[in-house]
């Protein structure tokens, strides 16, 4: 995962009837990106709003999962562990995706309630990065056993952009059969 961009997708920005304000968002998510990444930010495109899918999950929070190696983009290994398991429906057909939090994330105290869904679906690949895309969330972000879930605010790890980076992939039970058309594009500019 990246090393501040987390932080800033936490953050929602909302508009002042109290919905999310995407254009913001995505400004605060370039802005970020420049900084940390020094990238062209002309060439990150996001999909245009979706509400479908903005979809509301129940969470199945997971105790004493064991730690296991998380395959990254460099072919090391990240330590993970299963945070939750997430139930969602989308056009009318039901779907789980896992929550993941990182060992390194998880040991520290800025970070131990972090956690996050690295994903691919239908469109990793062609219209969507290949190696998959992410969404953050913290444990705050639970509220009565249900997790909002906005596709619309996935991005690509570091990885899509510059080389050297270590991106977890997303293990094979967090890959969606349809196309998530929301959110962060396929990068188009030189990595």
């Amino acid at each position: 995962m990246k090393k501040i961009l987390p932080l800033i997708l936490i953050l929602l920005t909302f508009s002042a009837d109290g919905q999310p304000d995407y254009a913001a968002y995505q400004l605060t998510y370039k802005t970020g990106l420049a900084n940390e990444l020094h990238i062209d930010t002309s060439k990150v495109k996001f999909y245009p709003i979706n509400k479908a899918l903005l979809v509301n999950a129940t969470v199945e929070l997971l105790k004493e999962e064991p730690v296991f190696d998380m395959i990254t983009s460099s072919g090391k290994t990240k330590e993970a562990v299963k945070y939750a398991r997430l139930h969602f429906n989308y056009q009318d057909k039901s779907y789980t995706l896992y929550a993941y939090q990182l060992i390194a994330l998880k040991n520290s105290a800025e970070h131990a309630t972090h956690f996050f869904v690295p994903f691919k679906d239908a469109a990793s690949g062609k219209g969507n990065y290949g190696g998959g895309r992410y969404l953050d969330f913290t444990a705050a972000d639970i509220q009565a056993g249900k997790l909002l879930i906005d596709f619309n605010k996935a991005y690509n790890p570091s990885c899509a952009f510059v080389t050297g980076y270590n991106c977890p992939i997303p293990p094979p039970a967090n890959k969606l059969p349809f196309a998530v058309n929301a959110g962060e594009k396929k990068y188009t500019g030189l990595k």
